[in-house]
C-alpha cells in the first residue's frame, strides 16, 4: 500500500555540481510514519508545511515523524555548497534544524514567494540558485576533494586526499571542517556508507558480505557496525525501499 507520495527534480545543467536535487515528500496515508533519514553529507533548505527550515549535515541516523498530510518540499544542496553561499560554517550545524529566517532573513524571503506548483517552483528556484552562485567566490579546492571522493564511493584515505589536493592533512582537516562540517574521514566513512547502502536496497542484494567487501569494508560485522551507526532500519525493511525509490 502506498502511504508516502515522493518525487525528485534535478537541477539544472549549470547547477549540477552544486545542488543534488529538488524533492518532496507527502504523507497520504491514514496514520502518522516514522521516518528514517541516513547521513549524506549534504545539507537541505525544507519548506516543511508553512516554515522554511535550514538541516545541518548529520553524522547519524535519526528518525524524524511524518504526520497525516504532511508535506514538505527540500532543496539538497552538495557538501560545502551551502556555507559557502551563506557565508557560515558548517560545523557549527551539524545535526541541527534551525529557521532559515535565523540564519539569512533575505534568502527566506525570496523563497518564500515561491507558490506551491512543483516544477514552477524548480524553475524559479534554477534561475535564483544560478543567480546567486554566479555572484558567489567558491572554494575549488573543496568542491575538487569532494568530487574525487564522490568518484571513488568514499572510499580514500588521507594519504590519497594529501596527494590530491596538494595540501597537508591539517589544512585539509581545516577545510573540511569549516565548509563540510565533518573531519574528512568521517565524510568518507559517511559517503561510503551511503553509497553501499543505496546499491544494496536498490538492487535487492541478498548477499551483504560481498557488496560490504567491494566497497572496503572488512567483513560482514564491520559493515553492520557501520549500519548501526549510521540507520536505525535495515535496507530490506519496506519504509527503506518506499523513500529511497527503489518500489515502484
Amino acid at each position: 500500500m502506498q502511504f508516502l507520495e515522493t518525487q525528485k527534480y534535478k537541477p539544472s545543467l549549470a547547477l549540477h555540481r552544486l545542488i543534488d536535487a529538488y524533492w518532496s515528500i507527502k504523507n497520504i496515508s491514514s496514520k502518522n510514519i516514522l521516518m528514517p533519514i541516513v547521513p549524506d553529507g549534504c545539507m537541505d533548505i525544507i519548506y516543511n508545511n508553512t516554515q522554511l527550515m535550514l538541516v545541518g549535515a548529520m553524522s547519524e541516523s535519526k528518525s524524524i515523524t511524518i504526520k497525516v498530510g504532511d508535506y514538505s518540499f527540500g532543496i539538497r544542496f552538495r557538501p560545502s555548497v551551502l556555507p559557502q553561499l551563506l557565508n557560515i560554517e558548517a560545523h557549527t550545524f551539524i545535526n541541527r534544524v534551525v529557521p532559515l529566517a535565523e540564519v539569512s532573513p533575505s534568502l527566506r524571503n525570496q523563497l518564500d514567494s515561491y507558490g506551491s506548483d512543483e516544477a514552477q517552483k524548480v524553475i524559479l528556484l534554477d534561475a535564483l540558485f544560478q543567480s546567486l552562485c554566479e555572484k558567489t567566490t567558491f572554494n575549488q579546492t573543496i568542491l575538487d576533494l569532494i568530487d574525487y571522493i564522490t568518484l571513488h564511493q568514499g572510499v580514500r584515505t588521507m594519504h590519497d586526499l594529501e596527494n590530491y589536493a596538494k595540501l597537508s592533512s591539517r589544512q585539509i582537516e581545516r577545510l573540511f571542517k569549516h565548509f563540510v562540517g565533518y573531519t574528512p574521514k568521517k565524510f568518507c566513512n559517511i559517503l561510503r556508507f551511503f553509497t553501499v547502502f543505496k546499491e544494496v536496497i536498490k538492487q535487492d542484494i541478498p548477499n551483504f558480505s560481498a557488496t560490504a567487501y567491494d566497497f572496503g569494508y572488512c567483513d560482514q560485522s564491520h559493515f553492520n557496525k557501520e549500519f548501526k551507526k549510521f540507520s536505525q532500519f535495515f535496507p530490506t525493511h519496506e519504509i527503506m525501499s518506499v523513500f529511497y525509490k527503489t518500489k515502484a
